[in-house]
């Protein structure tokens, strides 16, 4: 009896350690579909409770905490990183909830395109944006944009890092917004983003001396080729290469130039479907 009584409360402290630990209780499942509700809710409820200036009582804290934690695992993050950031900002608190709200129903990269964006165009004073300009901006491609987030967040840093450097271009902030939104257009495109073909034309566009392009012009052709797609920007150098670089044609500077225009219009037929390439289905015959 002693021997059992032993064994028994030897194993006690193995229970009560267990117990504490929810991992063991509530064992990790991957599937985006389950939520962790419960969690968000605390976690948000916790949050805006010490918010004072959002004058919420009691039922209304529950509501709201209700409504993020019905966006599912991750809602909370997405909302009190943008709502933070808002705050900072300056806005009233009642709009930061607002939009934090509806940022905590979209998926990880689209809240973080909004979360970038907008704290480069108007808290790092990255562009010299007014509030509502830049909030217009960020909530375009956050929230409105259709296509990869990643892509079209690193293609619009990159453009506006390398227009405003002072090592690459150094053109004005209002020219390097306008640049960056037009290239971005594009974005879709391209497999891995824009931002290496427009690099590329830049550079090659620079350094070809026969060609004598102004930076205007440059950048006029960079946009041109970008909105042909991936293929437009080798197109183009090879023409460049064709007709003033060897013996194929023997043209001038500017005939050049407007043949390799052309051709690199021939770049991208809209009028075709993107291929997606079929799925081989096997046999179940043996």
């Amino acid at each position: 009896m002693l021997k059992k009584l032993f064994f028994t409360i030897s194993l006690m402290p193995f229970f009560i350690h267990a117990a504490v630990d929810d991992s063991l209780l509530y064992p990790p499942i991957s599937d985006p579909r389950f939520c962790e509700s419960a969690l968000e809710f605390k976690k948000s409820f916790v949050f805006l409770k010490k918010e004072n200036g959002l004058n919420f009582n009691e039922p209304q804290l529950i509501k709201a905490s209700i409504d993020i934690a019905k966006n599912c695992t991750g809602s909370f993050e997405r909302f009190s990183k943008i709502f933070l950031l808002l705050k900072k900002s300056g806005v009233a608190l009642s709009k930061a909830y607002e939009v934090s709200l509806d940022y905590s129903s979209f998926d990880e990269e689209r809240a973080r395109n909004f979360f970038v964006l907008f704290q480069k165009l108007f808290l790092e004073n990255y562009l010299n944006l007014d509030f509502t300009t830049a909030y217009k901006i960020s909530h375009s491609l956050s929230k409105d944009y259709k296509g990869d987030p990643v892509k079209l967040r690193d293609d619009f840093v990159k453009v506006v890092k390398f227009c405003s450097s002072e090592k690459d271009l150094l053109l004005d902030k209002k020219t390097c917004t306008e640049l960056a939104l037009n290239i971005t257009k594009y974005t879709e495109l391209y497999p891995k983003g824009a931002y290496d073909d427009f690099y590329s034309v830049i550079k090659f566009a620079q350094g070809h001396k026969r060609l004598g392009l102004n930076i205007k012009d440059t950048l006029s052709l960079a946009l041109r080729l970008i909105s042909k797609g991936p293929k437009a920007s080798t197109n183009f150098k090879k023409m460049i290469s064709y007709s003033l670089d060897g013996d194929l044609l023997k043209l001038s500077e500017f005939q050049a130039f407007q043949l390799a225009l052309i051709i690199s219009d021939l770049s991208f037929d809209p009028k075709k479907s993107p291929d997606i390439t079929p799925i081989e289905v096997k046999s179940s015959k043996q």
